[in-house]
């Protein structure tokens, strides 16, 4: 076998754990700013994507994951701001969370909170994610991330008591 088979198929083994590791996580966050299934595996796979086509380096388990969960966030991001189709937010969210818990009220009510407040509150309550995971994989400070939980906490209240 030649040095590029080799190196493929390392990546392609490597490309498995990650999916195997993070995969749930990096859909249901691309989810839940997508808002519609086939988008978020999208954008999960434009992540991988350039993962492979970069080939970054990371000191560490907890790095790599930053950086994925980063990527398909800002690429999440990114194809919101193209479509401009903000009505389909969350759609299938209920249908495909892995929460037994999931309840349409409460997601019609989160598709209202902006997006900066929605990602730390799924991260947080859905993920289980401590508030200084959610900081070191958003990039933010701690009280930043507590604030937003704060304010996401008010503003889904707000917005469910409109649906209940």
């Amino acid at each position: 076998m030649d040095r590029n088979a080799c190196g493929r198929q390392a990546m392609e083994e490597h490309i498995r754990s990650i999916l195997s590791e993070y995969g749930d996580l990096l859909y249901r966050v691309s989810l839940s700013i997508v808002g519609n299934a086939s988008d978020a595996e999208d954008m999960v796979q434009d992540a991988l994507v350039a993962y492979t086509g970069e080939a970054p380096y990371f000191p560490d388990a907890a790095h790599e994951k930053q950086w994925l969960v980063k990527v398909v966030r800002n690429n999440s991001l990114m194809f919101l701001r193209k479509n401009r189709n903000r009505e389909r937010i969350l759609e299938n969210y209920v249908y495909t969370s892995r929460s037994s818990t999931a309840d349409y009220g409460i997601m019609e009510a989160l598709k209202q909170v902006p997006e900066k407040y929605r990602t730390v509150l799924v991260l947080h309550y859905v993920e289980e994610y401590r508030v200084e995971e959610i900081a070191a994989l958003l990039g933010k400070s701690v009280s930043a991330i507590k604030m937003r939980l704060k304010r996401g906490r008010s503003l889904l209240a707000d917005k469910y008591e409109e649906y209940a």
